[in-house]
């Protein structure tokens, strides 16, 4: 069913926003797109409190580590950048991809940064120094999504899925059942559950991350482009043209959320599981409430 439940539009980047992410506490809201630049607004009021001037190409990822005092964010430049939140300082940068940088995820306690990029290849950074501990390559080609479970497990997609283990970047499990590929991933909050959005091929797929065998799927007539859990585990929440609600154990849409002009790159939502916010080509970003 349809629901109007937008609380807020927030305006301000001059092209389209490919990247966002809350913050721990849920005070802040990070967006990245197009205009090369980085936003934090307050949250709930939406209110614009910083613009960095952050890359020299599209910002692609954004991810908070789990105590919210640092964020990342990837590029098309190549680069991966670390900001101090409570100023948008830089604190460390690295240029150690040959490609764009699409994905970005935190180890459970914050010590690493995984970073996925068209080069094929996976690095793991330190954090915040932002060094390089090592390089891992799944042979998959252009990696386009990743994700860290609470666990350790390691999930990228591309043209396939792997599940690999850390540190080591031995492969665990491949699927390559895929005719455009994985747009993006995302673990259950307990890491029991992997989220795979298939982007054009209109299908939410579900994994058993701890026996690496897929559950089950959905088959939508949107495209899924990105997908994330709520932080009670219950809920998945999708964007394509629409922002999209569902309950993972049963495949059921509960909530769809229309109110964007264009594609939905990016959903995220606030560590109380009170809003959804999403990211879109519309030059917008619009805060839900969930």
């Amino acid at each position: 069913m349809a629901d109007n439940g937008l609380v807020k539009t927030l305006q301000g980047h001059t092209d389209g926003v490919l990247a966002l992410a809350f913050s721990p506490c849920g005070k802040f809201l990070a967006t990245g797109g197009e205009d090369n630049a980085i936003k934090l607004w307050s949250i709930p009021d939406g209110i614009e409190i910083r613009t960095i001037a952050a890359h020299e190409g599209d910002v692609r990822a954004l991810a908070f580590d789990p105590d919210g005092d640092v964020f990342a964010s990837s590029s098309w430049d190549k680069s991966v950048k670390i900001w101090r939140t409570s100023d948008c300082s830089t604190l460390a940068s690295a240029a150690k991809h040959a490609g764009p940088v699409n994905c970005l995820a935190f180890s459970a306690d914050g010590k690493f940064l995984y970073s996925g990029s068209d080069d094929d290849a996976v690095k793991i950074f330190s954090s915040p120094k932002c060094w390089l501990e090592n390089t891992l390559t799944p042979d998959i080609g252009d990696i386009k999504a990743l994700a860290i479970s609470a666990k350790g497990l390691l999930a990228v997609g591309g043209a396939e899925l792997q599940f690999l283990e850390t540190p080591s970047g031995k492969l665990l499990k491949d699927n390559d059942s895929y005719v455009y590929g994985v747009k993006s991933l995302a673990f259950s909050p307990d890491g029991k559950i992997l989220a795979a959005a298939t982007g054009m091929e209109k299908r939410l797929e579900l994994w058993d991350a701890e026996n690496l065998v897929e559950t089950g799927s959905v088959k939508d007539s949107d495209w899924l482009n990105c997908v994330t859990f709520t932080h009670d585990g219950k809920k998945l929440v999708t964007g394509g043209t629409a922002v999209k609600v569902w309950d993972p154990a049963t495949g059921a849409c509960l909530k769809t959320y229309e109110g964007h002009a264009d594609e939905i790159h990016s959903v995220d939502v606030s560590p109380d599981d009170k809003y959804i916010a999403s990211a879109s080509n519309d030059k917008t970003v619009k805060i839900w409430a969930l």
